[in-house]
């Protein structure tokens, strides 16, 4: 009798090692499912809890095997010199190269480029091309004056992760303008363009 029932608990939990899994529902819909307890009433403690700990234990945990969308949360930033967790919240492993990325639901879906010299002297030798990612991500990471107790940077995006998007530009002054999927703008000199005046463009980036 004992054998008989070894064998049903060995044969239940194996059951439950390949099947859907659920937390207070006998009708898992997804790989983990997991619902209010029954008689729920306001006030009782719900939700889900992830591993909390400081921004250095994250990013000391080591890359190797980390699944991409493991979830943590932060409690205190990094102390590091060069910081991947920079706040507190929500963060999950994107992979090898990105690592941690913050959970931020409510980011803008657009926003406009930081200031850009668009030159127009043909001798200069960076007329024509202008990287407008490397440009943004450049001035959020390392911005000149932060307030008091702030992170030091702001979250950037990858370059994968924008669109591009020149919204105005005097025609009469720029021609053949395009930008890469990338976010490499590259541009000409209308003929008889009057260069004696400043001009710009309005750039706007958008999260795909």
């Amino acid at each position: 009798m004992k054998r008989k029932e070894l064998f049903s608990l060995g044969f239940l939990i194996s059951n439950l090692c390949i099947a859907q899994v659920g937390i207070n529902t006998p009708n898992p819909q997804a790989t983990l499912d997991i619902t209010l307890q029954e008689g729920y009433s306001t006030g009782d403690k719900a939700g889900i809890t992830v591993p909390l700990l400081t921004g250095d234990q994250i990013e000391a945990i080591l890359p190797t095997n980390i699944k991409p969308g493991t979830l943590v949360y932060s409690v205190s930033p990094s102390t590091a010199a060069s910081k991947e967790v920079y706040n507190i919240g929500y963060w999950f492993w994107k992979n090898s190269s990105d690592k941690w990325e913050p959970l931020n639901s409510s980011s803008p879906t657009f926003f406009y480029s930081p200031s850009v010299v668009v030159i127009t002297d043909v001798s200069d030798p960076s007329f024509g091309t202008i990287d407008l990612y490397n440009n943004y991500k450049s001035q959020f990471t390392t911005p000149m004056v932060s307030s008091i107790g702030s992170a030091g940077r702001i979250y950037t995006y990858n370059n994968s992760q924008l669109e591009y998007y020149i919204t105005w530009y005097d025609t009469s002054v720029f021609t053949n303008v395009q930008i890469s999927e990338k976010g490499v703008l590259t541009y000409q000199l209308s003929a008889g363009a009057d260069t004696s005046k400043p001009s710009y463009m309005n750039v706007v980036f958008v999260v795909k």
